[in-house]
């Protein structure tokens, strides 16, 4: 009996710790299945924050249309995420027509200058990572994030490091932007605040943000492209207004120039228009930041500049290949002046089939000042390419309707406008002056005795005194002023100067007369010399029944009845010497 219940106690004992050991798997069980819950609602947790942050990343990035503003508020969400202590992006680039590059568009934390391959410092703006086909750019395509150091720190393309100096970007992971099948850019960040890397775990959200931002980064590069073609069609819109009635080729060429220099923001410019003769090409207008008597003496044709052969210099091979340049990168521009030229861009002026011209333009200015203050980090892209290639055949065209109407308004001999178009700008200053109350004078000029010249030494000496007379006649016109010189007919010449008096008219005519007079005239050996009378008349205080071109006439004649060799002038209801 005893026997029988030490079994039942040690069968009862037995069945009691079974039963304890199954308690404690169970335990074990729902402490496993309590740990994985817990688990997955951290990791639902951690997913639900990572949509919310991309959420409300995408909408806060769609509501910005400036492209610094956006990639500026994309690295501070993603350092802000894991403590990264520094970040750039960096965006496909039109910098240089000939690669692909990608250019820092936005940084934070990472030095503002880098020394470039030549030992000269650069804004980091300026630096640039060409496209290649190596195993750093085959990564970059497949669109993961990757990590570029090591768990040393040290480069895991340490070639790509070395021959694109990437260290100065001080980055840890590439976060290629990814827009359909192209590479838009790639954001890079450093190492966390805590000096440890960003984990593997979390490359799947930054791989999330990164499409979102490119998508954003996409359209606001598209947005603010579409804005700079509007502005470039508005501005060939008002240039072929302010210049569908010019026929001025001085005025013509100007506001072509100053019109590129302004839409442009660009330094300075000039326009070069090739001498069929010499078959170089010669600078004929200036304009920008350019001492201002400089830019008149050049622009008035006063002051000799440097020509061209065709394809020497970037203008010379503008013109031999008939195709735009565009440098962007100084260390590849001749710099040749005082002052250093960071970027230039050049484009023929062409029509039909023939070179006309070159326009060029050097370096970039800071938008919004009033006083041409240089921009180191200006470069000329695409759309501004675009836009002076536009003006540029709107040149050509103009240059050669001006040239065919100056042709049909200019003496062949002695290159002043002819009798045609002085009849038609009397008329235009008479009226605007009848209506603006303003005043204008009239001068016609005679050569004394020409008939002798003919008569003496034969035609070929009196067209050679014509065209000397005419061009002392051309030099008269004061600097600045808007005075024109025509050939009236014969041996007679005139003057029509807005603005000025009578008295003010023959004291520059006076000058002019002296000039003739002291010339000489070398003719097939002999020293020939000559005379001019002056007549002199202006607008204001004439009878209504007086003609301004009568009463200029009956001075002239009053110098010539003078003894010639004078100036007469009408004033005051008298003919006076003056």
């Amino acid at each position: 009996m005893p026997l029988q219940n030490d079994d039942a106690t040690k069968a009862g004992m037995k069945a009691m710790l079974d039963q304890l050991e199954r308690q404690q798997k169970m335990i074990g069980e729902l402490q496993v299945l309590l740990q994985t819950s817990e688990d997955n609602a951290a990791n639902l947790d951690n997913r639900v924050f990572q949509m919310r942050t991309l959420l409300q990343s995408g909408k806060g990035f769609s509501q910005m249309h400036d492209l610094q503003s956006l990639l500026d508020a994309f690295m501070a969400v993603c350092r802000e995420r894991y403590g990264a202590i520094n970040s750039t992006v960096l965006l496909l680039d039109d910098l240089d027509p000939k690669r692909i590059l990608y250019r820092v568009r936005g940084y934070f934390g990472v030095d503002a200058h880098f020394v470039d391959s030549s030992g000269v410092e650069e804004e980091l703006y300026m630096f640039k990572l060409p496209h290649d086909r190596g195993l750093l750019w085959q990564l970059i395509h497949q669109g993961d994030v990757f990590a570029v150091r090591d768990m040393r720190r040290l480069p895991r393309f340490e070639t790509a490091f070395k021959k694109w100096n990437l260290g100065i970007l001080h980055s840890d992971i590439w976060v290629p932007l990814i827009r359909g099948a192209d590479v838009l850019g790639i954001l890079t960040l450093g190492e966390c605040a805590d000096g440890s890397q960003i984990p593997e775990s979390d490359y799947t959200f930054l791989e999330e943000i990164a499409a979102v931002a490119a998508t954003n980064i996409d359209s606001t590069l598209k947005y603010e492209k579409n804005n700079r073609i509007l502005r470039n069609l508005q501005t060939l819109y008002d240039v072929n207004q302010q210049l569908i009635n010019v026929n001025d080729y001085k005025h013509l060429v100007k506001e072509t120039l100053s019109t590129a220099v302004k839409a442009l923001h660009a330094q300075k410019a000039n326009l070069m228009l090739l001498n069929k003769d010499t078959n170089r090409l010669e600078i004929k207008v200036v304009y920008g930041d350019i001492p201002a008597s400089t830019v008149e003496a050049i622009n008035e044709g006063n002051l000799e500049t440097r020509s061209f052969e065709i394809g020497e210099g970037v203008a010379g091979k503008t013109a031999l290949t008939r195709k735009p340049i565009r440098i962007n990168d100084r260390l590849e521009i001749e710099q040749v002046g005082r002052y250093p030229v960071y970027c230039i861009m050049s484009v023929p002026i062409v029509y039909g089939n023939n070179v006309e011209g070159v326009i060029t333009l050097t370096n970039k200015v800071r938008q919004g000042t009033n006083d041409l203050e240089l921009d180191p980090l200006g470069r000329f892209g695409v759309d501004d390419e675009q836009l002076l290639v536009s003006l540029a055949d709107n040149a050509a065209t103009n240059l050669n309707k001006t040239r065919m109407y100056n042709a049909s308004i200019t003496d062949r001999l002695t290159n002043l406008y002819n009798a045609r178009h002085f009849e038609s700008r009397l008329s235009e200053l008479r009226e605007s002056a009848r209506v603006a109350q303003t005043n204008f004078s009239l001068a016609i000029v005679d050569i004394d005795f020409f008939k002798k010249f003919n008569d003496t030494h034969g035609h070929m000496a009196g067209d050679f005194v014509l065209e000397k007379t005419a061009a002392l006649f051309r030099d008269a016109v004061r600097q600045g002023s808007d005075d024109i010189c025509f050939r009236y007919g014969g041996e007679e010449f005139c003057m029509l100067l807005p603005n000025t008096t009578a008295l003010e008219t023959a004291e520059q005519m006076d000058l002019f007369r002296k000039s003739v007079e002291n010339a000489l005239y070398p003719w097939e050996g002999k020293e020939l010399y000559c005379t001019v009378s002056v007549g002199v008349a202006e607008f204001a205080g004439l009878d209504e029944n007086l003609s301004i071109f009568e009463t200029a006439d009956k001075s002239l004649y009053a110098s010539k009845e003078g003894g010639r060799n004078r100036v007469s002038c009408y004033s005051n209801g008298e003919i006076l010497p003056f």
